[in-house]
C-alpha cells in the first residue's frame, strides 16, 4: 500500500467505507431475516399443535378413530404441514396423516408454554400438544347427548403431534439472500464508477506534474506544467514552473562558473602531471634500488654460504683427526665463528624474504612441546656455559597437538631465548606457555620469555623492533649481533596472526610476550607418548624449576611425589613408601663429593635413580652413572628422552634393549612392518625399496595407482609411500580409492613428491594423505617417518652410513653446487653411500633420458601443457636421486613455471632445459662416470 499511486489510494479510500457498510448491514439484515423466518415457522408449528389438541378431545375421549383421522387429514391441507399423528395417553397411535415423520438428526424436545413440546430435524419442525378432558363430560347412558363440565379437573387423554416442513422457509431465506446480495453489488458498482471518475480528476493533473518533474530531473529545465483544472493544482503548477525557471537560470550560471573552474583546473593538472612524472620516476628508482638491494643480499648470502659450508664441513672432519689441545681450541674458534656467520646470513635471507613479501607460513601438524624443547636443547649449551638456569613451563591446559609452522615458531622462540641468554649474566631464563582462549578448534596461545638480565629503559624499548638496530650501540660491541633477530621475530609472529611486546625495567630483567592464533589438530597425528603406570619420587631443591616436570608426569598418569631434599625421600622409603623410580635434580657445581654422597644415600634405597643435571657435557653424565645413577640426562630434558629412560628402567628384562647386538635395537615388542612403495619412476622406486629393505622392512612395490590398490588388497600393508604424479591414476586418486576400501581408512599414506609448494602440500593432506616427504629422501628421513607412523625403530647399524653433520652440510650446499653437471658426493649421499645403488640409479636415468627428452619436445611442439608438466615432473623426480644438480634445478624451475602458468617464461625455460640435457649427454660420453663413482672417496667413508 505504501507504493500505491494516488488514483489507487483514492479508489481505496472511496470504496473501503462502502464495502464495509454494505457487508455489515447486508450480513445483519440477512441474518435477522433468516432468524425471523425460522421463528415464524416455529410459531406456526406451536400454534397449529395447540389448536389441534382441543379439536381432537372428543374423538380421543370417545375413541372415534374416524373422527380423528378426518381431523388429521384436514390438517394436511394447511401450508407447510407435512404429517399429523394423534396418540392416546400411552403414546399409541390413534390416527396418522401424511408421510412418516422425519427422524434424521432428531434433536431433544424443547418444553414450551402450556406443556407444548418442540422438536427439530434437518428438514422440519415438530410440535406435540397434550389433549386434556377438561371441556366435555360424556354421560353413562347410551345416548348422543353430552354437556360441558365447568371447573372440572384436567385429565390427560392423549397427544396431538404436527410436523411442518422447513423447505418453504429455506427457500424464502435463499431468495432474501439473493436479493440482498444483488442490491449490495449494485451499490458497490455504482460507488466504484463514481470513485473512478473522482480519482481520474485528481490523478491526471498529478501525472502531468510528475512527468514534468521527471523531465526536469533529467536536465530538461525548459519543461513547463500546463493544467486546465483550477484550484490547488493550478497553484502547484505555477509554483513548479517558477521553480523550473529559477533552476534554469542557476544552471546557466553554474555552467559558466564550471567552465571557468575547469579551465583553471586544467592548468593546475598540467602542473601536477609534470610533478607526478617526476615522483613516479623517483619511485621506480627507489623500488629498483630496493629490489637490487634484496637481490644483492640474497646473492651475497648464497655466495658466502659456499665457502662457509666448506669451512664448517672440513673443520668438522679435521676435528675427528688427531689434533693437539691448542689445535682443537683453534678449531672450536673456527666453528663458533662460522656458526655465528651462518646465523647472520640466515637472518639476512629471512629479512630479504620478509621485505619481498615471499615469506610462506606452513600448515602442518606438530607437537608444541617438541618444538619448544628442540629450541631449548639447541641453546642449552650456551646457558650452561654462563651458569644460567634454563627453565620451561607449559601449563596443563595448553593443547599440544596443533597445526601450524613448527619451523617458524621454533625460530621465534630461538631468537628470543638466545637474546635472553646473551643479555643475562646470572640467574635464569624461563619460557612459559599458557592458553589465553580456545574456541571452535582454534586456540590463542601466549609465550613468555622471561630473564633476569640487564633490563631495558622505556627509551630503549622503542628501538627494539627496528631493523639493523639495538637498544644500545655498546651492546653490539659487547655481545655482538646484527639487530635483525627481533624484527624477524616480529614479522614471523604477525604472519602467524599474532603480536609481540616487551615488559622490562632497567636492572630487573625483561619479559618478551608473543601471542599466536593456532589451529588445534583434531586428528592428533602427532606422537602421543603412552601412559606410565609407575610411582616416582621427584627431588629438586628448586620447586619452580620442577613445575613443568611435574605437569609432564601428570600427563603420563604417573603417580609422583615431590620432595625438596633427599633425606625426606629416604625417610619415606624407610617408613614403607614404595617408589618405582627416583628423579633427582643435581647441580653441575656439585658433581664431585656432594653428588657422590647424594647418590650413595639414594643407592641404599635399592630404587633406580635417574639424575637430571644442568650440564650438556658427556663427561658429567658419565660421571653420574659411575657414581651410581642408573641414567643421567641433561636439563632441560625433552619429554621423549625422559619417557624413553623411564620406560627402559621399569620394563621387564625381556623388553630391555641390549647393547651387544645393535641389529636388535627395534622398538620394544614391535616387529618390522610391511610397507608398500609406489612410484612410476623405476629408479626412484628402486631407491626407496633398497633403503627400506636395508632397515629390515618387508617391502612391496608398485609403479601405478591400480597396482598399489591390488597390492593393498592382497597383502597386509601397514604403511604406504605414495608418489603423486603417475599415469592413468594419480597418487591422490589412488589414496581416495584406498580410503574407501574396508579397514583402510586409517592406513598411513605418505606422499613422495619431487616438488611440492606450500599450497600443494596442504592439498595433499586434505586429499587423505597423512604426511608428505619431498624428494630426494634419505634413509634417515625414511626411518623417522616409519617410526612415527608405525612405531618401528630401524636398527642402528643401518643408519650409520650418513654422518648427520655432513648430511646437513651437503643439503645446505646443494644450491651452491648447482653449476655442476654431475656431483658424485650428491649421488652417493642420495644412495645412502651405497655405490652399487648409485651406479644403478644413474644408469636408469641415462637409459630413460632419450625417451623422456623426446616426449618433452613432442609435448612442447603440440602445446600439450598437461602432458608436458607430467613428463617434466617425472624426469624431475628421477634427477633428484642421481647427483645431477644443474639439470635438477632447471627441471624444478620449469615445473614451477608450468604450475604457476607463467607462459612468458616457458620458452626460455624450455631452451635452458634442452641445453642442460645436451650438456649431460656430452659429459656422459666424455667421462667414465661409473669408475668415477666407484673410486670416489666420500665423506662418509672417511668418517
Amino acid at each position: 500500500m505504501k507504493n500505491w499511486n494516488i488514483q489507487n489510494r483514492i479508489l481505496f479510500l472511496a470504496l473501503l467505507p462502502g464495502i464495509i457498510v454494505s457487508l455489515v448491514l447486508g450480513t445483519f439484515f440477512i441474518t435477522e431475516r433468516a432468524r425471523d423466518l425460522g421463528d415464524l415457522l416455529e410459531q406456526r408449528t406451536l400454534a397449529m399443535a395447540k389448536q389441534l389438541a382441543p379439536t381432537c378431545e372428543y374423538g380421543v375421549m370417545t375413541g372415534s378413530v374416524g373422527i380423528l383421522q378426518n381431523i388429521a387429514n384436514n390438517m394436511l391441507e394447511e401450508i407447510d404441514v407435512r404429517a399429523v399423528t394423534l396418540y392416546n395417553q400411552d403414546m399409541q397411535t390413534l390416527a396418522h396423516a401424511g408421510p412418516r415423520m422425519l427422524t434424521e438428526r432428531f434433536g431433544s424436545a424443547e418444553l414450551k408454554a402450556d406443556q407444548l413440546q418442540l422438536m427439530r430435524t434437518d428438514g422440519s419442525l415438530r410440535a406435540r400438544a397434550p389433549i386434556f378432558s377438561q371441556n366435555l363430560i360424556i354421560a353413562d347412558q347410551l345416548s348422543e347427548q353430552f354437556y360441558a363440565q365447568k371447573n372440572g379437573q384436567q385429565q390427560l387423554l392423549g397427544w396431538a403431534e404436527v410436523e411442518l416442513s422447513g423447505a418453504n422457509t429455506k427457500l424464502n431465506q435463499y431468495q432474501h439472500i439473493a436479493s440482498s446480495l444483488s442490491i449490495i453489488v449494485s451499490v458497490l458498482i455504482l460507488c466504484t464508477v463514481l470513485a473512478l471518475r473522482i480519482s481520474k480528476q485528481v490523478s491526471q493533473p498529478m501525472g502531468v506534474i510528475v512527468d514534468a518533474i521527471d523531465d526536469m530531473k533529467d536536465g530538461k529545465l525548459e519543461t513547463r506544467v500546463h493544467i486546465e483544472n483550477g484550484g490547488e493544482f493550478q497553484a502547484l503548477a505555477s509554483g513548479i514552473n517558477a521553480m523550473a525557471s529559477a533552476l534554469q537560470r542557476a544552471n546557466t550560471e553554474h555552467q559558466q562558473n564550471l567552465e571557468q573552474a575547469t579551465h583553471d583546473l586544467q592548468e593546475t593538472l598540467d602542473e601536477l602531471e609534470i610533478r607526478n612524472r617526476e615522483l613516479t620516476l623517483g619511485r621506480k628508482e627507489a623500488i629498483e634500488a630496493s629490489r637490487m638491494k634484496s637481490e644483492f643480499l640474497a646473492n651475497v648470502s648464497h655466495e658466502i654460504r659456499t665457502p662457509l659450508n666448506g669451512i664448517l664441513g672440513f673443520s668438522e672432519l679435521l676435528g675427528r683427526t688427531q689434533v693437539s689441545e691448542r689445535q682443537n681450541d683453534y678449531l672450536q674458534t673456527i666453528r663458533k665463528s662460522s656458526d655465528d656467520l651462518l646465523n647472520i646470513i640466515n637472518d639476512i635471507l629471512d629479512l630479504s624474504k620478509i621485505d619481498a613479501g615471499k615469506l610462506i607460513i606452513e600448515h602442518t601438524p606438530f607437537n608444541l612441546r617438541d618444538v619448544i624443547e628442540d629450541a631449548l636443547q639447541v641453546l642449552a649449551p650456551e646457558a650452561v656455559g654462563k651458569r644460567l638456569e634454563l627453565n620451561q613451563i607449559i601449563e596443563s591446559n595448553v593443547p599440544l597437538a596443533v597445526c601450524g609452522d613448527p619451523l617458524r615458531l621454533k625460530q621465534v622462540i630461538t631468537n628470543l631465548v638466545n637474546n635472553a641468554i646473551k643479555f643475562t649474566e646470572y640467574g635464569s631464563v624461563t619460557v612459559k606457555t599458557s592458553l589465553i582462549s580456545q574456541k571452535d578448534h582454534r586456540a590463542s596461545l601466549q609465550f613468555e620469555i622471561r630473564d633476569t638480565g640487564l633490563g631495558l629503559s622505556p627509551e630503549k624499548q622503542e628501538k627494539l623492533f627496528q631493523a639493523f638496530s639495538q637498544a644500545d650501540a655498546s651492546v653490539a660491541r659487547q655481545f655482538g649481533g646484527t639487530g635483525l633477530g627481533l624484527i624477524i621475530s616480529k614479522a614471523l609472529v604477525e604472519a602467524m596472526h599474532g603480536d609481540i611486546r616487551v615488559e622490562s625495567r632497567e636492572g630487573f630483567g625483561s619479559s618478551f610476550f608473543f601471542n599466536i592464533d593456532i589451529q588445534i589438530d583434531q586428528d592428533s597425528t602427532t606422537n602421543n607418548l603412552a601412559p606410565l603406570d609407575i610411582s616416582i619420587a621427584v627431588i629438586d631443591p628448586k620447586q619452580a624449576a620442577t613445575t613443568d616436570l611435574l605437569t609432564l608426569l601428570t600427563s603420563w598418569q604417573v603417580d609422583h611425589h615431590y620432595y625438596p631434599t633427599i633425606p625426606q625421600v629416604v625417610d619415606r622409603i624407610n617408613s614403607g613408601e614404595k617408589y618405582d623410580l627416583i628423579l633427582c635434580a643435581i647441580d653441575h657445581e656439585k658433581l664431585d663429593d656432594d653428588a657422590l654422597a647424594l647418590l650413595n644415600a639414594l643407592k641404599d634405597t635399592q630404587v633406580p635413580v635417574v639424575a637430571l643435571v644442568n650440564s650438556v657435557s658427556h663427561e658429567d653424565l658419565d660421571m653420574l652413572k659411575k657414581l651410581g645413577a642408573n641414567e643421567a640426562l641433561s636439563r632441560p630434558v625433552t619429554q621423549r628422552k625422559l619417557h624413553a629412560a623411564l620406560s627402559e628402567l621399569v620394563a621387564d628384562e625381556s623388553q630391555i634393549l641390549t647393547l651387544t647386538d645393535p641389529t636388535e635395537e627395534h622398538s620394544p615388542g614391535r616387529v618390522p612392518p610391511c610397507i608398500l612403495a609406489v612410484d612410476d619412476n623405476h629408479a626412484n622406486l628402486k631407491l626407496v625399496v633398497t633403503l627400506l629393505r636395508e632397515m629390515g622392512i618387508q617391502v612391496y612395490s608398485a609403479m601405478t595407482g591400480s597396482e598399489a590398490i591390488a597390492q593393498i588388497d592382497q597383502h597386509p600393508i601397514e604403511m604406504v609411500f605414495m608418489d603423486i604424479q603417475m599415469p592413468n591414476m594419480s597418487g591422490t586418486e589412488a589414496t581416495e580409492h584406498i580410503r574407501r576400501m574396508p579397514g583402510k581408512a586409517a592406513l598411513p599414506i605418505i606422499a613422495l613428491t619431487a616438488h611440492a609448494m606450500a599450497d600443494e602440500k596442504q592439498a595433499l593432506l586434505k586429499s587423505g594423505m597423512n604426511d608428505y616427504q619431498t624428494k630426494p629422501i634419505t634413509q634417515e628421513q625414511l626411518a623417522k617417518c616409519v617410526e612415527r607412523w608405525t612405531g618401528y625403530r630401524a636398527p642402528i647399524n643401518t643408519l650409520i652410513r650418513v654422518v648427520k653433520h655432513e648430511r646437513s652440510r651437503e643439503i645446505a650446499s646443494e644450491k651452491s653446487i648447482c653449476r655442476e653437471i654431475f656431483n658424485a658426493d650428491m649421488a652417493l649421499h642420495h644412495a645412502n653411500n651405497n655405490i652399487e645403488l648409485a651406479v644403478d640409479m644413474f644408469q636408469m636415468l641415462l637409459d630413460s633420458l632419450d625417451n623422456e627428452r623426446a616426449n618433452i619436445v613432442a609435448y612442447w611442439e603440440e602445446e600439450a601443457l598437461d602432458e608436458l608438466l607430467e613428463a617434466v615432473h617425472r624426469m624431475h623426480g628421477a634427477t633428484r636421486y642421481c647427483g645431477t644438480p644443474c639439470l635438477r634445478l632447471e627441471l624444478e624451475t620449469f615445473e614451477s613455471a608450468l604450475k604457476a602458468n607463467e607462459f612468458a617464461k616457458l620458452p626460455e625455460q624450455m631452451r635452458r632445459l634442452v641445453t642442460e640435457l645436451d650438456k649431460l649427454q656430452e659429459w656422459v660420453k666424455a667421462n667414465d662416470w661409473s669408475e668415477l663413482l666407484r673410486n670416489h672417496t666420500t665423506i662418509n667413508a672417511n668418517a
